[in-house]
């Protein structure tokens, strides 16, 4: 875990002096924004075990636990870490993506990076 977070760190410090228009404030907000959601995990099989969990939140984590167990035994998907861990970030959403596109259009706008390549 610690081999893939210089990896990422280096990965933003790269990415920061690639993009030009982007500062680095905004790199390390999401940096400080993803180690806050990776310390802040709980363990699924934990929180279902806790009495002192609500019972809705439980009962979704059974549900989460269930669903995860038939990928598992009945569609022959991977047996990882998936899905093993719950974070309440207090808000609808983790992140936003944004699109840009021309008015009245669904074609997206591109930007084209010197080591990345172009994307909508």
């Amino acid at each position: 875990m610690i081999h893939a977070f210089f990896r990422s760190v280096a990965a933003m410090i790269v990415m920061s002096g690639v993009a030009g228009c982007t500062s680095i404030s905004y790199y390390a907000q999401s940096l400080k924004g993803h180690v806050e959601i990776m310390a802040a995990r709980q363990d699924v099989g934990e929180l279902i075990d806790n009495p002192s969990t609500p019972g809705t939140l439980r009962a979704r984590m059974a549900s989460a636990s269930a669903i995860r167990q038939f990928a598992i035994d009945e569609l022959a998907l991977p047996d990882n870490n998936s899905y093993r861990s719950y974070v309440d970030v207090g808000r609808d959403a983790v992140t936003w993506a944004i699109f840009a596109a021309p008015e009245f259009s669904l074609t997206p706008r591109t930007w084209c990076f010197p080591v990345f390549g172009c994307v909508p």
